[in-house]
């Protein structure tokens, strides 16, 4: 059923509020997802929507005839209200509440398969699009260890849906990338970091092991001591006078040699 819904109810305060604001997103376990494609791919992947809101104006789109047929409590908000609701500043005309979905990290490490730790990255727009190139070259598993709130807006529209496909594992707190990297040592993976120069190339990894590949912060890269903890570690190589590759761009090539090394 959908209902009309006006600027001060508590539906829409509580979407705006969820749309801007990490800490209520971690209190409450909910964060929001945007745009009808992103809304539906979300129905898609079987994640727990609380509540989609949609403009008057698309009060008769096909993304309110898909959530109510998934069960999701439906609602219409004037044009002017729902501007002020989202995140961006050319609203796309849906909005949904969403159920967190991360998972421990230790369903990812018990299937052995490789995954990309982001180590602190703070860019959401990276951080979404390493999800999306983690998905494109076959990771099985991203942990994100400190940096980015992988449910901030940029994050989740950034990744292009790759987010509620992807398992993902999030870790906090102080010291958070040794301790990501001594859990991953103990389930038995491979840990490999993402330098400027002087590693080697992804197709040089030994694929007898399971491997996990960690990429840094923007601009600082991975701390001396993780890099040390390490067992090994990777570079893309360049040509010309670029002295780094932008982490996203970074990650694409390391990944993709990483697919193609598998399969050798």
């Amino acid at each position: 059923m959908t209902v009309e819904l006006a600027g001060g109810n508590q539906r829409v305060q509580r979407m705006r509020r969820l749309a801007r604001d990490r800490d209520l997103r971690q209190a409450e376990g909910r964060y929001v997802v945007e745009g009808p494609i992103l809304v539906e791919q979300a129905i898609q992947a079987g994640l727990d929507l609380e509540q989609l809101l949609v403009p008057v104006s698309a009060a008769h789109d096909g993304i309110i005839v898909a959530a109510e047929a998934a069960g999701v409590s439906c609602g219409l908000v004037e044009d002017r209200v729902f501007a002020g609701m989202t995140s961006t500043r050319s609203a796309q005309p849906a909005i949904a509440e969403v159920c967190e979905h991360h998972v421990d990290g230790g369903d990812l490490t018990a299937g052995g398969g490789t995954l990309l730790v982001l180590a602190e990255v703070s860019d959401p727009g990276n951080a979404g699009t390493l999800v999306r190139t983690a998905e494109a070259f076959g990771v099985d598993g991203v942990v994100f260890a400190g940096g980015v709130d992988p449910y901030n807006p940029k994050v989740v529209r950034s990744a292009a849906g790759s987010t509620f496909r992807v398992p993902f594992a999030v870790a906090s707190g102080d010291e958070v990338v040794p301790v990501v990297l001594s859990a991953l040592a103990e389930a038995g993976y491979s840990c490999w970091a993402t330098v400027p120069d002087g590693g080697v190339t992804p197709e040089e990894v030994p694929v007898d092991r399971p491997v996990a590949v960690l990429l840094g912060n923007e601009p600082r890269g991975l701390a001396p001591e993780v890099i040390t903890a390490c067992d090994g570690t990777l570079t893309v190589p360049t040509v010309g006078q670029v002295e780094s590759l932008n982490v996203a761009a970074a990650g694409a090539v390391l990944l993709y040699g990483l697919q193609q090394a598998a399969g050798r």
